[in-house]
């Protein structure tokens, strides 16, 4: 229904419908929890919630939520009667935490699952305590026309706004400091918390003072040249060694250099908006080709952080989350803007659908490099094709000969020896 609906659309040629390989997974429930779990998504174990919990029924297309339904309150003496609860129609957008909360549960899990647009049904306790009870790939028969026509409306005014032609290329990659003892050093020790570099904000650990950050942040310049970016992170680096007097602290990026404190390689696109179309194309031309050289902390980052398609909407654009530090090295690095350039201007000709191929999911989670190499050498002979490729040839060939070669970077080395900063 809805994947016929967007098809037959002249207006909406641009929107993406849902594949039917993921409409047929979700008509398998198990395969579906199975993906919903994978992405590290809390999955209920049954369709009826507890007493005390509230049941959502999302409507949604991408990130537009179409409708909301939330279950009214029961009587003490009906909290365990059978059957389906009565629902109140939801204001959306809302000020309610819980609500909101729901709605990026909901949008996750239509992505994890590899549909662009669906009902999503999920219990709720509180802010903190939420699990998806199932995805399903259509919206109820006798709201799917008001649906669709809202979806090519607000994609429309969404392209209009953002017309999908980059202009800009950022990034924030993110560093750990460690003593010559092999602890960490708190990066707030030497660094203030805003600058060309700084201190990231988040605190991690409860057991750190409230002016206590361990991850030490790049922020440079941004730049619609990958090559001019890649100057700007250098010269940000040189700037840290500044900040960072104490030659003995080593430098170290990659995915956990310390257990329990993640690190991330965010990439920011202005210009662009995030559609689910865009992000799966970011997921498989730089996200699933790098786990080849990820260490086993990217693998443990991805309990929390790295799943894939997650993104942070800006005004200007977005920012992609789901790589972790690159600044392991600084080939992987150049590699990785020019590619994530490549990919954001070339995504209407770029083929691969690794989000349809539950095995190489599951590889992308599990960091399974024997399963992807083959996916690899595919997209990067795919790749070569491109009319655009020729502009960044010898740093891409560089790159992928990199993630080619059989060995995992050396995230555990000080990045201040690979970088050649003195």
């Amino acid at each position: 229904m809805i994947r016929e609906g967007l098809q037959e659309s002249a207006v909406s040629q641009a929107m993406t419908a849902n594949a039917k390989e993921a409409v047929a997974f979700l008509h398998r429930p198990q395969v579906g929890r199975w993906l919903l779990k994978l992405s590290g998504l809390p999955v209920a174990a049954g369709r009826t919630a507890p007493p005390g919990w509230r049941t959502y029924k999302l409507c949604l297309y991408q990130d537009l939520v179409l409708d909301v339904v939330r279950s009214t309150e029961q009587p003490q003496w009906l909290l365990h009667r059978l059957g389906e609860p009565d629902y109140e129609p939801i204001p959306f957008p809302s000020p309610d935490p819980e609500v909101q909360m729901v709605k990026a549960l909901a949008v996750r899990s239509l992505y994890a699952v590899g549909v662009e647009a669906g009902q999503v049904t999920i219990i709720a306790a509180s802010v903190h305590r939420a699990k998806v009870v199932s995805v399903e790939p259509d919206w109820p028969a006798e709201k799917a026309d008001h649906y669709m026509q809202r979806a090519r409306d607000w994609w429309q005014e969404r392209m209009c706004k953002l017309p999908q032609e980059l202009n800009k290329l950022g990034a924030d990659p993110e560093f750990s400091l460690r003593r010559a003892t092999g602890e960490m050093a708190l990066a707030s020790d030497f660094l203030k918390m805003n600058g060309t570099v700084g201190c990231d904000t988040t605190r991690y650990r409860e057991d750190l003072a409230l002016h206590q950050h361990p991850v030490a942040e790049l922020r440079p310049a941004p730049s619609e040249d990958p090559d001019e970016l890649f100057l700007h992170i250098y010269e940000a680096l040189n700037f840290a060694m500044k900040k960072i007097a104490n030659k003995e602290i080593e430098w170290l990026a990659g995915g956990m250099p310390f257990p329990g404190y993640p690190i991330g390689g965010h990439i920011h696109f202005g210009g662009v908006s995030p559609t689910f179309a865009l992000r799966r194309k970011l997921d498989a031309y730089l996200a699933l080709p790098l786990v080849l050289v990820e260490d086993v902390g990217c693998v443990l980052r991805r309990q929390r952080y790295g799943f894939l398609g997650d993104v942070r909407e800006k005004a200007y654009g977005f920012e992609y989350r789901t790589l972790p530090s690159w600044l392991v090295h600084p080939v992987v690095a150049r590699g990785v803007l020019h590619l994530a350039r490549l990919v954001i201007t070339s995504h209407s000709q770029l083929k691969a659908t690794p989000h349809l191929q539950p095995a190489l999911v599951k590889a992308y989670y599990r960091g399974d490099k024997e399963t992807l190499e083959p996916y690899v050498r595919q997209v990067r002979d795919e790749l070569r094709e491109l009319p655009g490729y020729s502009l960044s040839r010898v740093h891409l060939e560089a790159y992928f000969s990199f993630l080619l070669r059989g060995e995992v970077w050396l995230c555990d080395l000080d990045l201040k020896r690979a970088w050649n900063l003195r």
